[in-house]
């Protein structure tokens, strides 16, 4: 899985919103940089992830596929501080 998109952020240093342009992958967290005053932050991924429902569809092949996981990201992803 790959989401490439501009992504809203929420510093935990300034608490100012940012944006960027990320490519999300399966990885369980992002490590971004504020713009306003440089704090690297922490994004966790892993609470933000959903198991997908499987859709049975008369007469389709969607049953071949497996279920898997989707991210459902909020408008602003929430960042945290590195440890």
């Amino acid at each position: 899985m790959s989401i490439q998109k501009r992504f809203t952020f929420a510093c935990w240093n300034c608490a100012r919103n940012y944006t960027l342009f990320r490519k999300i992958t399966d990885e369980q967290t992002l490590t971004v940089a504020c713009p306003f005053c440089h704090a690297e932050g922490v994004v966790q991924l892993q609470p933000f992830r959903k198991q997908k429902k499987k859709t049975v569809m008369r007469g389709g092949n969607e049953g071949d596929q497996p279920p898997g996981e989707e991210l459902m990201l909020p408008e602003i992803l929430p960042t945290q501080k590195p440890e």
